[in-house]
């Protein structure tokens, strides 16, 4: 009974210890991609300076992967990884205030005693979406094409994978003083800058986890 207990277990370590390797292989071999270009994504959306983060997080999570040579730029590469950054065309569907209240009670010191009441968000939310094609081989117009709004119905042979990935996160706001409003403002940008960041690495790793699931 031991010895058959030990050899199970030893069965589920070198099955488990077989998945980690299949993990790390290059998932696009059987189609012939032993090279990807990863340019600077499009940003099609609200918020200035998200591809940035987007790519890089994109580019170290593909990284990972033996028997897949990264390029960067407009390198010549077997395929071609184009992300879109997109967001709701209104700047307050992309950027949603939440979790309202009252600017007396918030900050009575800085509105005084005359003004009105009015409300105040302590909570902003954040909503986009990167859409990620990979391409074999693609010419200018094509590029064109899969960066419009018909992108994302574009299928064929030369299409790996046509993908979106939801973005979304949200941030606690710093109160405005009459004191502090330029420090308190460089905060919330520090804090939507976090935010950015990390959507980009969970946007990294839906896309490894589709990758592995799909390929």
């Amino acid at each position: 009974m031991r010895t058959l207990l030990t050899l199970c277990f030893i069965f589920v370590l070198s099955s488990c210890a077989g998945y980690r390797f299949q993990e790390k292989g290059n998932p696009f071999a059987q189609y012939g991609v032993k090279s990807i270009t990863v340019p600077m994504f499009y940003n099609k959306s609200n918020f200035s300076n998200i591809s940035a983060p987007m790519t890089k997080e994109i580019y170290h999570m593909l990284s990972v992967f033996s028997g897949l040579e990264l390029k960067s730029g407009n390198e010549p590469a077997d395929a071609v990884l184009i992300g879109i950054v997109e967001s709701p065309s209104q700047v307050k569907e992309s950027k949603a205030a939440t979790n309202l209240r009252s600017a007396k009670n918030a900050v009575e010191d800085a509105i005084g005693e005359d003004r009105e009441d009015f409300y105040i968000p302590s909570t902003t939310s954040i909503r986009a979406n990167l859409r990620l094609i990979l391409i074999k081989n693609p010419s200018s117009k094509e590029i064109e094409l899969l960066k419009s709004s018909l992108g994302k119905f574009a299928v064929g042979p030369k299409i790996i994978v046509n993908e979106n990935i939801t973005l979304t996160g949200s941030f606690t706001r710093e109160l405005y003083s009459s004191e502090a409003i330029e420090v308190i403002d460089t905060q919330n940008r520090s804090a939507l800058k976090n935010t950015i960041n990390d959507m980009a690495t969970n946007a990294a790793q839906n896309f490894k986890d589709m990758i592995l699931y799909a390929f």
